[in-house]
């Protein structure tokens, strides 16, 4: 079957499997999708409202599409809140599509409050991402109001957009009593430490989510603590990005205690924080008692050599550890010998980013030695 775009027909192979890439569906037109077609991915063209108007209509009575890859470049244009409006509508009776991505449209909250709408009555979208638009806490609040009774979307991607900690306590309240979402991405959304509180109440309720990104959000110790409570009793969490906060030793302390009880985490990133030597310090004697944590990451915390040595002389007795991020750790040749004999001899470990560090010639020949032969291993240095 052929596809039609704006009047032009498409040969049926243009459209296959993984959609259609650089095309223009900026103006008015219809769009044909062929019955064939199950993913549709448009990623880097130009699609403006029109064109995602056009696209909605094809939604009302397509059967068979369940991905819809909508991403932009945002310096380059979005189909904004009218094209998410119409979007949202189609939703409203498509009862296929699964997977809805919108990354870089310029959608505020108009276009976010749309779309929660459809997410009300929509009984099977289960992926629904929205990074880097303008949503504030109005579309937040919006959205975090139809996760309450959405009985199927797991993964809500809101990172890079404006809901401050407003938006993150709406979002935090729906966390309380949604049962389905298992994958939250937050990330640069300036929520602070009282949207980092809210979530960290939910969490301490939420037996679901899985996944929880809250990297760049101008969270301090308050807010790690009170995240790091949450860890205490949470026992589904196992991935938690922290990177790129205000977090200092009080917070990686308190982060430290909780996973000396937590048994469900297995990721834990604290990159670019100010956690220094007391945080870390913290870490490596909480890692003595934990045994389920598989993924570390306390680069750019201005560790010295010896903060970081500890992490690794804990983890060669516990051999836990499959990636461990030491990048800009103040490591010399003496830590890089040490940290190459720690390599050899672990069986689990498969990623180690060592970069930004003085290693020498002499520590980077040992650790490139130590995982010479080790298929799949990635080293950074």
């Amino acid at each position: 079957m052929e596809g039609c775009v704006g009047g032009v027909l498409k040969p049926a192979g243009y459209w296959r499997r993984a959609g259609v890439l650089k095309h223009h569906l900026g103006g008015a037109g219809s769009v044909l999708l062929p019955e064939s077609l199950t993913e549709l991915n448009i990623s880097g063209s130009v699609v403006g409202n029109e064109g995602a108007k056009a696209l909605a209509s094809a939604l009302r009575v397509n059967g068979v599409l369940t991905n819809l890859n909508l991403g932009q470049d945002y310096n380059i244009g979005g189909i904004g809140d009218e094209g998410a409006k119409a979007l949202a509508s189609a939703l409203r009776v498509n009862a296929v599509l699964t997977e809805l991505r919108l990354d870089e449209n310029r959608i505020g909250d108009e276009g976010a409050t749309a779309l929660a709408s459809a997410l009300r009555v929509n009984g099977v979208l289960t992926t629904l991402a929205l990074p880097h638009n303008n949503i504030g806490a109005e579309g937040a609040a919006a959205i975090a109001e139809a996760l309450r009774g959405n009985a199927v979307l797991t993964e809500l991607r809101l990172g890079a957009n404006e809901i401050g900690g407003e938006g993150a306590k709406a979002l935090a309240s729906a966390l309380r009593v949604n049962g389905v979402l298992k994958n939250l991405d937050l990330g640069e959304n300036e929520i602070g430490d009282e949207g980092a509180k809210a979530i960290g109440g939910a969490l301490a309720v939420n037996g679901v989510l899985t996944t929880l990104n809250l990297a760049n959000n101008q969270i301090r110790d308050q807010g790690a603590a009170a995240i790091a409570e949450a860890l205490r009793g949470n026992g589904v969490l196992t991935e938690l990005q922290l990177g790129a906060n205000y977090i200092g030793g009080e917070g990686a302390k308190a982060l430290a205690s909780a996973l000396r009880v937590n048994g469900v985490l297995t990721s834990l990133n604290l990159q670019n924080n100010f956690i220094r030597d007391e945080g870390a310090t913290a870490i490596a004697e909480a890692l003595q008692g934990n045994a389920v944590l598989t993924s570390l990451d306390v680069s750019y915390n201005s560790l010295t050599e010896e903060a970081a040595l500890g992490i690794v002389r804990v983890e060669r007795q516990r051999n836990k550890l499959t990636s461990l991020g030491l990048s800009r750790c103040s490591i010399g040749p003496t830590g890089a010998a040490e940290i190459a004999e720690y390599v050899s001899g672990s069986g689990v470990l498969k990623n180690i980013d060592l970069s930004y560090n003085s290693l020498g010639d002499e520590g980077r020949k040992a650790i490139h030695d130590a995982v010479s032969g080790r298929e799949g291993f990635e080293l950074l240095m």
